[in-house]
This record gives structure tokens, C-alpha cells and sequence, in this order.
């Protein structure tokens, strides 16, 4: 539905941008010599080649010469040579012919529009003075605003809103570029007007050199931010992430260094699949990353597979990588594999929404983020199968006792301050003893392990299961209160009795009982809720033949 939009919209600003210069033209006609708007033309394709990419927007110091030969020539003039640069530049110099195409149509539009607020109000051409200051900045105003109208929504209708938190920092940003380049513009303008072709010449040469060191410097100033980018991902790996956080670091990495439309993190999982962890990207373009691929399927899937980073510069024509999902709504991709050691672990891909949107520099910082990146995601692996067997009991895998401590501790803080009960279920395995005693310790294992099993299938995902001690379990439940808990206790108790244990030495039928309390009716702290569901289970259970629940009375 996007695509559909984007044409529809895309096909009406070329035909209304470029019928509106033809007429202008063919109804106002053009006041500049053949040699002279050539010459204009080459300059401002030096300067646009020296010009800085910003975001999606290209920062160059060539709209002094549109001012300039407006205000010498007038609107047609200097539309027409803002088009035909900004085409000739887009089209041969980058190799984006439709951009070539809504970018002329948009100068059009823009230049036309402002030229003619300009003589509406009173601007004169073919001379210059301090009351034509103001004229001068309102078409200069109105034509940045025109401007950046049809480019925002030219940019929504690609579906690129990842450059929404770029937006006033980039229109501040060109528009302090265009008020700096007017006294140049009017300086270029008199010189041509009071000493004709030759010394407007020779004037045009510090231009391009200035336009030159500009650019120089924000190279250098684009190789610093890419220096801190690592920095702030060597910084990653030596923190104590999870994988979550550290999946989103790298992504807030990637975007200060590359220009994106969207990012997704694609990690292996135990089975060999790969799975989508992180993506970043409009809402519209999420349908283009699938959960699971297969090794050697789609985009994702083959660079997995061969392991080797790849650029693509148009994702419909690409034969080998083509992938039905992501080319309809992306145009270019690098897609980087993530190693740990000689082993693929996964992938980084950031796409655009235009055809050779990437280059070799791009792919070159993507290479050294996904080196830093894949010993940050193994660092938060590790970190988090540490800490996860520090918290769990390695027989039963449910949680030791020392985190079950933690957490109710903290889950009877919470309800205190929400005022939400939190219910505790303390069971026991009826005569584990002799279990132990008959089959050895090796089969009373195997119990257990099938006892914790079932236990587990019968709470909700957010309750703590956890071996308290020996053969005793326990159960933290939130937001239940003691009789509502009572009802999960009852149906671990069926769950464990109801069909017996299959173990080497043949069939364990085994009961359980189980002791219930709550936070804050039944008990005023953690410790009295442990005492009181533990009385439970022995004064209204153990005593009173086993196999059945309590809840503790007060």
C-alpha cells in the first residue's frame, strides 16, 4: 500500500514541477546567454560534488549561485540551472535516476513558487540595494520552507521516518547554510553586474575552494564520530548488558555512523535457525522482516550461510540475494555476518529506501561494528548463562534458594506499595525418603526433576518456581490472593499424583502436599509468609494423612 502511495505521489510532483517550469519558460522566457548559464551550470556542479550528505538531505554551498543569478537574471534563469544541476548531479554523478527526477521537479516547484512571492512583493532584478535586503531573505525563506515542505512529504511517503529525530537539527542546519550564503550570493551578483564575466570568474574560484575545505572537514569530522562510535562499543563489551540492551546499544551505534532506513539484528538460536532479535525500522516496513529463516533462504539467510558481508545496491535486481519480503520495501542493503571465533552467530543488515544508498566506506564501518558487536552479544550470552545458573538449581532447573529469597523479598515490597496481594505455596514430596531408600539416590534424581517439571506446567510464566530444600518446592505468585492460589496448589497436587513416574525401575507413584499463604491478609512480612505457608503444610497436611492443600488460618 505504501509502494502504491509513494508512485502515486512521486509521479504527480514530477509532472506538476516540471509542466510548471516549461510554462514559466515558454510564458517568461530565459535572460541568460548560452555560455554564460554553462558556465554557471559547471560551476554549481563542482560545488554540489563537494557538497556533504547529511541525513537525506545533500548540504551544498551551490544555491549562492541560484541566488545570485536570480537576482541578476530572475526566476526562469536560475530555476532552470538549480534543475539541471541538481539532475545532472543526482542522475550521472549518483546514479539515481528517479531521485534526478523528483529532485528537478522539486526545485521547480520551489524556485518558481519563492520567485514569484519575491516579484509579488515588490523584488527588482539586475540591481541591487539595501531595500532589496528584505525581498532577497523572504525568497530566500520561502523557498527553504517550500522546500522542505515536498521534501518531508516525499520522505513520508518513502516510509522514512527513522529521520524524524534528524529533522530540526537538518533544517536548522540548511537553513543557517542558506542566510550564510546570501551576502556571497549578493557579492557574486554585483561583481558580474559592475565588472562583467571575467572577474565573476576569477571570484568563483575561492568559492570552490572554500566548498572544498568544507568538505574536507567534515570528513574528518565523520571519521572522528565513527572512532567514538567504536569507543562506545568497546564500552558495551565491558559492561554487564543483557542481551536485549546490548542488542539496542548496537543499534543506536549503527545509526550514528550509518544512514538508514531500517536495522535488523538476526541471531542463531540452539537449532541452527536464525531469529529475529532486534529490528528498528517504520511501522510500515516491520512485514519485511520475517521471525525465522532457514539457513541459505532469503537475504538473511544466505549471508548467514556463506558468511561473507555484502553490499547491494538495488535489492529487486539482485538475482542471487533477491528476497521477495525485504525488496518490497527496501531498495539497498549491507547485510554483515556476526562471528564468534571461525562460527557465524548471526547477521547485522541496515537498509535504505534508494538504490545505491551505500558505499564502500559504509560497508567498510559496518565490518567494524559487527566485530565489536558480535564479542558484545557473546559477552551478554555468556554473562546471562552465568547468571542464570547462579540463580537455578542445577537438578530440578527451577530457581535455588538464594534467588527465591531475592524475589520474594521484592515481590512483598511491590504489593506493599500497590497494594496487590502476593501468595506463596510451599510443597513437599509425600515419603521422598523412601524413595531414596528403595530405588537409591540416582531414580529419587529423576523424581524430582519430573515433580519440578510438572509443577511448572501448572503455574503462569510470571510465577517463581523454585527448589526450597531437599524435596521441598515453593511457588511465588503475584496479584493472587491465598484462596486463589489455593486453586494452582490443588491442581499441582492432581497434576503430580494423577499418573505415576516412569524412572528406569519401572513405574513411582508419588503425592505431594501443599501448604498455602498470603501477603498482606495472612502474613505481615516475607519471613512470617515462609513460617505460615510451612505450618500450613505440616499442620494441615503432613498431620492429617499428606497428599492434600492447607491454607494457613490465623
Amino acid at each position: 500500500m505504501l509502494k502504491k502511495k509513494e508512485v502515486i505521489f512521486d509521479s504527480l510532483l514530477i509532472a506538476v514541477g516540471f509542466l510548471l517550469l516549461i510554462f514559466s519558460c515558454i510564458r517568461y522566457g530565459l535572460k541568460i546567454d548560452i555560455k554564460l548559464f554553462s558556465l554557471l551550470l559547471a560551476v554549481m556542479l563542482i560545488l554540489d560534488n563537494l557538497g556533504i550528505k547529511y541525513t537525506d538531505i545533500k548540504l551544498s554551498i551551490s544555491p549562492v549561485i541560484t541566488i545570485a543569478s536570480f537576482l541578476v537574471y530572475g526566476t526562469e534563469s536560475s530555476t532552470l540551472l538549480a534543475v539541471l544541476s541538481i539532475m545532472i548531479e543526482t542522475i550521472f554523478f549518483r546514479k539515481k535516476v528517479k531521485n534526478g527526477f523528483l529532485n528537478g521537479a522539486m526545485f521547480s516547484i520551489t524556485y518558481i513558487v519563492a520567485g514569484r512571492v519575491y516579484e509579488f512583493l515588490g523584488g527588482e532584478f539586475g540591481q541591487f540595494s539595501l531595500n532589496q535586503l528584505k525581498y532577497i531573505i523572504i525568497y530566500v525563506l520561502a523557498s527553504f520552507v517550500i522546500n522542505y515542505f515536498i521534501l518531508y512529504y516525499t520522505l513520508k511517503f518513502q516510509g522514512k521516518v527513522l529521520f524524524k529525530k534528524y529533522w530540526a537539527e537538518s533544517s536548522i542546519l540548511e537553513l543557517v547554510s542558506y542566510f550564510v550564503m546570501i551576502p556571497f550570493a549578493i557579492f557574486f551578483a554585483n561583481a558580474y553586474l559592475k565588472y562583467g564575466t571575467y572577474i565573476f570568474i576569477y571570484h568563483v574560484i575561492p568559492l570552490i575552494l572554500l566548498a572544498y575545505f568544507i568538505r574536507a572537514f567534515r570528513d574528518l569530522y565523520k571519521a572522528n564520530q565513527k572512532l567514538n562510535a567504536l569507543y562506545e562499543m568497546v564500552k558495551i563489551i565491558n559492561s554487564k548488558l543483557d542481551l536485549d540492551k546490548t542488542l539496542e546499544a548496537i543499534v543506536y551505534v549503527t545509526e550514528k555512523v550509518v544512514t538508514v532506513s531500517g536495522i535488523a539484528i538476526y541471531l542463531k538460536d540452539q537449532n541452527g535457525f536464525i531469529v529475529k532479535e532486534k529490528i528498528k525500522c517504520s511501522e510500515e516496513s516491520k512485514n519485511a522482516f520475517k521471525d525465522v529463516y532457514m539457513n541459505d533462504e532469503g537475504l538473511i539467510g544466505k549471508v548467514v550461510y556463506e558468511g561473507k558481508p555484502v553490499i547491494i545496491d538495488n535489492l529487486r535486481s539482485d538475482k542471487h540475494y533477491f528476497d521477495s519480503n525485504i525488496s518490497e520495501h527496501y531498495d539497498s542493503a549491507i547485510v554483515v555476518p556476526l562471528k564468534n571465533a571461525d562460527k557465524i552467530i548471526g547477521c547485522i543488515s541496515v537498509f535504505q529506501n534508494e538504490i545505491n544508498a551505500f558505499d564502500v566506506d559504509s560497508l567498510k564501518i559496518m565490518e567494524a561494528l559487527s566485530e565489536q558487536s558480535s564479542i558484545a552479544i557473546m559477552n551478554a550470552i555468556m554473562y546471562f548463562e552465568i547468571s542464570k545458573k547462579s540463580i537455578t538449581d542445577p537438578l530440578t532447573k527451577t530457581y535455588n534458594r538464594r534467588f527465591f529469597d531475592q524475589v520474594l523479598h521484592d515481590s512483598v515490597t511491590k504489593s506493599a506499595a500497590d497494594k496487590i496481594p502476593v501468595s506463596l505455596i510451599m510443597l513437599d514430596v509425600d515419603k521422598f525418603k523412601n524413595i531414596n531408600d528403595t530405588y537409591g539416590h540416582v531414580i529419587g534424581d529423576a523424581v524430582l526433576r519430573e515433580i519440578a517439571s510438572r509443577i511448572k506446567r501448572c503455574v503462569r510464566s510470571n510465577d517463581i518456581v523454585a527448589r526450597y530444600g531437599g524435596e521441598e518446592f515453593s511457588v511465588i505468585l503475584p496479584n493472587l490472593t491465598a484462596e486463589q492460589a489455593c486453586v494452582i496448589a490443588e491442581r499441582i497436587r492432581y497434576e503430580v499424583s494423577s499418573k505415576p513416574i516412569k524412572t528406569d525401575v519401572g513405574d513411582i507413584t508419588i503425592t505431594v502436599s501443599a501448604g498455602v499463604a498470603d501477603y498482606p491478609n495472612k502474613a505481615e512480612s516475607a519471613e512470617k509468609l515462609v513460617s505460615h505457608a510451612d505450618r500450613a503444610l505440616y499442620a494441615g497436611c503432613k498431620t492429617k494423612g499428606r497428599d492434600r492443600v492447607a491454607v494457613y488460618e490465623i
